[in-house]
C-alpha cells in the first residue's frame, strides 16, 4: 500500500487518527484509553482496541510483547512513523 493511502486510511478514522497519534511511546490499550478519553469504561477499550487491530494490520503499529494474552503494549513501527510525518 503507498505511503500517501495510508495517511488517508488513518485520516478516515477519527478514533484511529487519535489512536494513531496519541502513540507517541509503546502503551497498553489502556494507558490510550485514559490518555485520550480520560475514561475507563468498556465501550472505550473496544474502540481503542479496534483501532488498534486496524492499524496493526495496515502494520502501522506493532505489538511489542505477542506472547502476552493481557498487557500487550503496542508501538508505532518504522512505516508507522513515516505516516505520521505526513499526516
Amino acid at each position: 500500500m503507498a505511503l500517501l493511502d495510508l495517511v488517508g486510511f488513518v485520516k478516515r478514522g477519527q478514533n484511529r487518527k487519535k489512536i494513531f497519534l496519541a502513540l507517541d511511546k509503546p502503551m497498553m490499550p489502556s494507558e490510550l484509553m485514559r490518555k485520550i478519553y480520560n475514561k475507563t469504561s468498556n465501550t472505550y477499550f473496544n474502540l481503542v482496541s479496534r483501532a488498534l487491530t486496524e492499524l496493526k494490520e495496515k502494520k502501522l503499529i506493532e505489538v511489542v510483547n505477542p506472547k502476552e494474552k493481557t498487557g500487550r503494549i503496542y508501538q508505532k513501527t518504522q512505516l508507522g512513523k513515516e505516516v505520521q510525518k505526513n499526516l
